[in-house]
């Protein structure tokens, strides 16, 4: 009887199917059961569970391309402050923050994916629909925090996080635009 129920699960396994199909079709499937979770989920609890989980993504992207380039933050040497204009300062810092090793690189995707997602999710979630003013809500948001958590900004990190997050909308409204564009041309020229 044992080996009968081992039979159908070998059978239930091993189907004449490419095992990677079949990997992915098992990953669908959980993605897809998580997805329909998350839904149900209060609005802070959802916003929660997407930030986390887009945040570990982007350390784990920033992780690796920390690691396979070359830390040049650890060849530039510090300037002594003292010699430096406010500009020069908050232009070394920006060098700084944009070339660290795995570490930092893995701190500063963290931060833009997470915060990313996080509002894009609770944008859809308050207004119903995904646009490209939510879209560019939440570059804003990440574009701000990545600026005030990566230390750029000089003297005022007030207004360089705006400028950033500023950058940052303005960056993703025009892929959203261009996206959409794309996307209705091939609708139509499919039809």
């Amino acid at each position: 009887m044992e080996q009968g129920k081992q039979g159908i699960v070998v059978a239930k396994w091993l189907p004449n199917q490419n095992p990677i199909e079949q990997f992915q079709a098992k990953y669908k499937e959980l993605e897809n059961g998580f997805k329909a979770w998350l839904e149900k989920q209060p609005l802070a609890v959802e916003a929660a569970v997407v930030t986390v989980t887009s945040a570990a993504q982007g350390a784990g992207i920033g992780s690796l391309m920390g690691t396979l380039t070359k830390d040049v933050s650890s060849s530039i040497p510090t300037p002594p402050q003292a010699n430096l204009t406010p500009q020069a300062m908050a232009s070394f810092q920006q060098a700084q923050a944009l070339s660290g090793g795995p570490l930092v690189q893995a701190r500063n995707f963290a931060v833009m994916t997470g915060v990313n997602a996080g509002l894009s999710c609770v944008m859809k979630r308050l207004r119903g629909k995904e646009d490209v003013q939510s879209s560019m809500v939440a570059a804003f948001g990440s574009g701000a925090m990545f600026s005030l958590v990566s230390g750029m900004g000089g003297p005022n990190q007030v207004a360089n996080a705006a400028t950033s997050g500023l950058f940052f909308a303005l960056v993703q409204g025009g892929l959203y635009q261009v996206s959409f564009t794309l996307k209705e041309f091939y609708h139509l020229r499919g039809s």
